[in-house]
């Protein structure tokens, strides 16, 4: 669904908002049909991001779109009465975003055991230790926060927080807390690991139907 509308707001070359809802949902700015910026309440975006990678501006873009496209969304639609922001990038094509989005998702398809980073709160198990480079992520591990909670607290991305939870959970140092159960930073009541279900991949799909729009006094819903 992303993908769809994302694809349909470069083809149309809109200077406008693509406003996502959806859980956690989220924006995206166009110019021109290019992508100029991307929020999302998911993501911690590139002025919590403690990190400074290489692009870092690009980094936070793409972690704010897997963000969106990982949750859930309900529908979509186009607001052409938002103000056209100033960039915080020098603009990306659609299609190379959403191939930055297809890989992160598939790099934590790829995990032990793939998790959302809005629903399950992991826990130190207490049979392992993690490397010095993820304490952090155990510290923060309280069986209260998800992987997105995490990024939020040590000002990482949520896309890289979320596969090092996935893989401490393959190794057995963090463990899934049961809902409501909370009884200290060792957690010898989480049940069983499983594999998580793989989360949702962009489909590569080609629009069709016109995206809803919202004008003043008048609201529309995607699909």
């Amino acid at each position: 669904m992303l993908a769809h509308a994302v694809t349909q707001c470069h083809a149309d070359r809109i200077n406008a908002a693509l406003v996502v809802i959806g859980d956690p949902g989220g924006v995206v700015n166009f110019r021109d049909g290019a992508v100029i910026a991307v929020h999302s309440p998911g993501a911690p975006g590139v002025a919590m991001l403690s990190a400074s990678p290489p692009d870092r501006v690009g980094a936070a873009l793409a972690d704010a779109a897997f963000a969106i496209a990982v949750g859930g969304i309900s529908h979509y639609l186009v607001d052409d009465t938002a103000d056209v922001l100033s960039p915080t990038s020098a603009g990306i094509s659609p299609t190379r975003l959403l191939g930055q989005v297809a890989v992160r998702l598939a790099e934590l398809a790829a995990t032990p055991c793939p998790v959302s980073p809005y629903r399950e709160r992991p826990v130190p198990t207490g049979r392992a230790e993690p490397a010095a480079d993820l304490r952090d992520i155990v510290t923060h591990a309280t069986g209260r926060r998800t992987a997105r909670d995490i990024a939020f607290a040590i000002g990482r991305g949520v896309h890289s927080v979320t596969v090092d939870v996935a893989r401490l959970l393959g190794d057995d140092v963090l463990a899934l807390a049961p809902a409501g159960v909370f009884t200290g930073r060792v957690h010898h009541e989480a049940g069983p690991l499983r594999p998580r279900a793989s989360p949702p991949r962009p489909a590569d799909v080609v629009p069709v139907d016109p995206l809803p729009v919202r004008r003043p006094g008048r609201a529309g819903r995607g699909p």
